[in-house]
């Protein structure tokens, strides 16, 4: 894997021009390395047998028993379990997600948009066995990516391929896709049939979130986005859901995100709301 970290570390430089003042402001390269520091891309904690109990009592309360008695929920509480990591506000959106995405599609080529502590790859390699995973992000967070793949044997490091050039898309032996975002328009035209964008568009300015969206509408894909309604970013920039350039987009649904309205925490009061309502969608351009 240190072949595949030494590749994304070429591309930190250059994936500068594509972070919104959000990501300018967060993110740390220093600290790049050490998947237990929260960079703003998600949080990746240690199990604790004291917050354990208080985690469990809170999740349940905030979300109910049910989802995670689902084959996604078990499928979570195993893989974590054996990273010694603890599930917490955001493997249960995820949970919740797959959940979702399983009644609507079975993908072979699915792409996430912005990733964190590869919450979203280490689910799909389980519930979506089969197919191919693309995961494009700033290189610092591939990096991650990387480092928590490696340390917990995930996948062998053949399976693995950081994105390079537009060939490397192609090739058929490859399990996970790791595409710099300064190389994203390599995935146009690439017959990707789900695209995934969860609380990262909120975080982009709009001359990005335009880029992505025209490499969605590319491969006529499905998709599912989930994202504030309204952020403003440190810079100013003001970042609307509804005014993501959606045009031909064909919706199954576009509502408000019921799980993801509150989160909880270890202090009072334990449940609190979001800075902004949330909102998702599933949809697809049609040819």
């Amino acid at each position: 894997m240190y072949k595949q970290i030494k590749i994304l570390e070429k591309y930190i430089s250059a994936s500068e021009r594509n972070k919104s003042s959000h990501w300018k402001l967060l993110l740390n390269n220093k600290k790049v390395k050490n998947i237990y520091v929260n960079l703003g891309f998600g949080s990746f904690e240690k199990k604790y047998i004291i917050r354990m109990i208080f985690h469990y009592i809170l999740s349940r309360l905030l979300f109910g028993f049910k989802i995670f008695r689902t084959l996604e929920g078990k499928i979570y509480s195993e893989i974590f379990s054996k990273m010694n990591r603890q599930i917490d506000n955001d493997a249960i959106r995820h949970i919740f997600i797959f959940n979702l995405l399983k009644k609507y599609i079975k993908p072979k080529k699915i792409c996430v948009i912005g990733d964190g502590k590869a919450n979203f790859i280490l689910g799909a390699l389980k519930i979506f066995p089969k197919c191919q995973i693309y995961s494009v992000n700033l290189a610092e967070v591939l990096i991650h990516d990387c480092l928590i793949i490696n340390k917990f044997k995930v996948l062998k490091e053949n399976l693995i391929k950081v994105v390079k050039k537009k060939e490397d898309i192609k090739k058929k032996n490859i399990k996970i896709f790791l595409v710099p975002s300064t190389n994203k328009n390599f995935l146009t035209n690439t017959d990707i049939d789900l695209f995934v964008n969860v609380a990262s568009f909120q975080e982009m300015n709009e001359y990005e979130i335009e880029k992505y969206f025209q490499i969605i509408k590319s491969n006529n894909s499905n998709f599912y986005i989930c994202n504030r309604e309204k952020k403003i970013l440190p810079a100013g920039e003001i970042i609307i859901f509804d005014n993501y350039p959606w045009n031909t987009a064909k919706f199954k649904f576009y509502e408000n995100c019921k799980w993801y309205q509150y989160y909880y925490t270890f202090r009072y009061p334990f449940f609190r709301k979001y800075d902004g309502n949330i909102k998702h969608c599933y949809g697809f351009f049609k040819k």
